[in-house]
């Protein structure tokens, strides 16, 4: 979770969260069963990406999640005291999780965690493809990405997901 305060309009206060999550869960996924178009059918590893420790990994991807959410609630401020509509708020916030994926898939995975970070990887863009389909999803209560934080938290990628 983002440690500094959100005050703004509940819509994208709702969607920053989700939006992070996303971003994480779907870069996950990404660096779980991306490929550079080798051969094999497993999607657990990247195939073109070399190794990294678990520790490294922990450290880049939550600096990646902490960046992100700084592009995010900048993109609210933006809104300044307007109500934006799902579509303005999507639109703010799923390019900033997207590229998020982007810059955790770009790490690797750390040797031993292939299952692990697969199934992370793989929540997170279900939650994100969710979110994309209905945006309405980032202005509840509850996080959308609640799935990927309950899997993402315990293994240390704390800094992508809120819990509720």
């Amino acid at each position: 979770m983002p440690k500094t305060p959100r005050k703004h309009i509940s819509q994208p206060r709702s969607l920053t969260g989700l939006a992070i999550t996303g971003v994480v869960i779907a870069g996950l996924g990404v660096a779980g069963c991306g490929s550079s178009g080798t051969s094999s059918s497993s999607s657990t590893a990247p195939a073109s990406t070399a190794a990294i420790t678990k520790a490294e990994f922990l450290t880049k991807a939550n600096a990646i999640c902490a960046k992100g959410d700084q592009k995010i609630q900048a993109a609210q401020q933006a809104f300044g005291k307007k109500q934006p509509s799902l579509k303005q708020i999507a639109a703010s916030e799923v390019p900033n999780i997207q590229a998020e994926i982007d810059g955790i898939r770009a790490l690797g995975t750390p040797s031993g965690d292939a299952a692990k970070v697969a199934t992370m990887i793989a929540t997170a863009q279900t939650d994100l493809n969710k979110v994309k389909g209905d945006p309405s999803l980032l202005t509840r209560k509850t996080s959308a990405f609640v799935g990927f934080a309950n899997v993402a938290h315990p293994y240390g990628l704390t800094a992508c997901a809120p819990t509720a």
